[in-house]
């Protein structure tokens, strides 16, 4: 390890551990593709409808453009964190009409289509599925209609897919909150962790349940929407377009679906093998992105020459997603990983701040900013010390001051008399203008009455449609259809507790969970006795947090639409999963540093108050705050 060395950036590791697990999932991938290609072939050729070197083999390879395509999109679009907003339409509002919205309609839609091109080209003459149909031999060649449904159910199911997609936030990748353990278990969280190709073979009978229903419901309302007069429309359209392919008359009408029922019974069962494969590849994405960032059981920058100088650069970084696995990789070295945790304590030397204090300083800055959020909440006139106390520069003094400070009013120019008889009109006049005219005799004309008057009457019925608007309003939020306007307690505090616009809980509780570890193992590996500096701040940190929370909490009401809430037992009214999930980071983190540092502290500088003070909170419990 050389400290002094340039630290590659943390992207160069975490790239390619990425590309891996992409690959990974993208074997299973083709595994699914080459079981459809195979059900799309002829059954009867008891060799060629499997042989991998042939018709199967290339279907299989189309096949995969459409998962690719998907795959694609989640790896430009994925964050970490669930979405954090305080009522369903805001949600709506702000993620509708985004770039990222339609960019997952569109993929959908092309994965789809290219799905839908190969399922036709491989089949025979007698599905119907032809472009054109020969009719009579007196008859010029028919555009066929049967394909064109086909491939609108198909456009119809990305759609869908798509909507699900978006309601669901398929594009959350889920890292874990590491919390501080009390005892060392005997089991790692390596062992006990699922494998994703074995949680991708339990899940795939659900998934194919999943998939059936949402065939079965896009073929009822696709059926349903393009008979209800917008056949024609579409068919215009299609044969106006078609008419630069083919040689057609000038006008068709639709040329019919019969016979329906084989239509119908292939959408249903290539419909139910595209969704499954839209949701294998979104299941397999999330299993193989969320691993642990470790490369042959080692963290992924043990490979390069200055590994904790990558680490401080990926827990430094402005893309959030980039930052949540650096604070990830943190927690697991220092909770499992002994020889590295040591090199934390070890490496003094380093440009700006040893690297202890680095890291200590990060983790904590997550945790005021917590704080600050809490702050805001209570108080929305609440600004930073620091920001409203900025010291000004002086002013620097290179001559001796000779001549008095500019003015900053007005600079009147010298008057000069008037000389012609146009001027001295002018000045006549507007003497007498400025001594019979002044703001009281302005205020006392009739046209100023009528304006104030009017102004008056407007301010009235601005305040009467207000109150009709409000009375509406809480009628309709009140009715089953104003769901998406109601407030909800805990979307209110998710979003204070975890941040926005996606939660934060990660960083949160594997910052806690890092700054545990290296207080509590400092008292044996710390061989310079340098990270016990940090200690007495990291408890009045934590316990600050903790208090914050506290008060949050009890401050809040919970308002008469939010029924979900009122349903609840009062006692438990006040209980949000993530709220509770982040206080008890903070607490099991703050009683291991007391415990081990319980003797030490007063010597450290802290006052027997604060650590009185730090006790309380964890000898409180949730519910004991809230009731405070």
């Amino acid at each position: 390890m050389v400290p002094g060395a340039q630290a590659r950036p943390y992207k160069d590791f975490l790239t390619p551990s990425l590309h891996k697990r992409f690959a990974d999932a993208s074997f299973y991938t083709l595994i699914l593709c080459f079981f459809i290609a195979v059900w799309m072939g002829d059954l009867d050729n008891v060799i060629w409808s499997w042989f991998p070197i042939g018709p199967a083999g290339i279907r299989t390879t189309l096949l995969f453009i459409p998962a690719l395509i998907v795959y694609i999109l989640r790896v430009a679009q994925y964050h970490v964190g669930r979405r954090n907003t305080q009522t369903p339409w805001e949600t709506f509002s702000k993620y509708t009409l985004r770039q990222n919205t339609f960019m997952t309609i569109a993929c959908y839609s092309l994965s789809a289509w290219f799905y839908t091109e190969v399922y036709i080209w491989g089949r025979s003459g007698n599905d119907r599925l032809g472009f054109t149909e020969q009719g009579k031999y007196h008859e010029r060649i028919k555009l066929n209609e049967r394909p064109f449904f086909l491939r609108f159910l198909f456009i119809v199911l990305a759609v869908a897919q798509g909507i699900v997609h978006l309601w669901k936030d398929y594009d959350k990748i889920e890292i874990p909150a590491m919390k501080p353990k009390k005892e060392r278990e005997g089991a790692t969280a390596t062992e006990v962790q699922m494998k994703p190709r074995q949680a991708l073979t339990q899940q795939l009978k659900p998934m194919g349940i999943r998939a059936l229903a949402l065939a079965t419901l896009t073929l009822i309302a696709g059926t349903t929407f393009y008979f209800l007069g917008f056949r024609y429309i579409f068919w215009e359209y299609y044969f106006r377009w078609a008419r630069w392919l083919v040689s057609l008359s000038k006008t068709s009408k639709p040329t019919g679906l019969p016979p329906f029922i084989p239509l119908v019974m292939m959408f249903m069962a290539e419909g139910s093998l595209l969704a499954l494969l839209w949701q294998f590849v979104n299941l397999a994405f999330n299993l193989y992105i969320s691993q642990e960032p470790l490369k042959k059981d080692k963290p992924i920058t043990s490979d390069s020459k200055d590994p904790n100088g990558s680490l401080l650069n990926g827990l430094k970084s402005k893309k959030n997603e980039v930052k949540a696995v650096a604070f990830w990789e943190l927690a697991l070295i220092t909770d499992r990983f002994l020889e590295r945790r040591k090199t934390i304590y070890g490496e003094l030397n380093r440009k700006k701040a040893a690297t202890f204090k680095q890291v200590s300083d990060i983790c904590l800055a997550e945790i005021r900013l917590l704080t600050s959020r809490i702050n805001i909440a209570l108080d929305p006139k609440y600004s930073p010390a620091d920001a409203g106390q900025k010291k000004q520069p002086e002013p620097i003094s290179l001559v001796p001051q000779i001549a008095q400070p500019l003015k900053d009013g007005q600079i009147k120019g010298p008057g000069y008399a008037p000389t012609t008889r146009m001027e001295k009109f002018g000045s006549l006049t507007a003497d007498i203008a400025k001594t019979h005219s002044s703001p009281q005799n302005a205020q006392s004309a009739y046209a100023r009455e009528y304006l104030k008057k009017g102004q008056e009457k407007f301010s009235q019925g601005a305040k009467e449609a207000e109150t009709i608007y409000s009375s509406y309003f809480s009628k309709l939020v009140a009715s089953p259809l104003g769901w998406p306007f109601r407030a909800s307690l805990r979307r209110t505090a998710s979003l204070i507790i975890t941040g926005a616009p996606y939660s934060q809980i990660s960083l949160l509780c594997n910052a806690v969970t890092t700054l545990t570890n290296l207080t509590v193992y400092s008292i044996k590996e710390d061989e310079y006795g340098r990270f016990q500096e940090e200690v007495p701040e990291i408890v009045r940190v934590f316990t600050t947090a903790i208090k914050k929370i506290d008060e949050y909490v009890a401050s809040l009401q919970v308002h008469w639409s939010d029924f979900e809430t009122l349903a609840r037992p009062e006692a438990e009214r006040k209980k949000i999963p993530e709220v509770d999930e982040v206080r008890e980071c903070l607490v099991m983190g703050l009683e291991r540093v007391l415990g081990a540092f319980n003797e030490y502290l007063m010597s450290m500088g802290m006052s027997r108050l604060e650590t009185q003070e730090a006790k309380k909170c964890v000898s409180r419990g949730p519910e004991m705050a809230v009731a405070r």
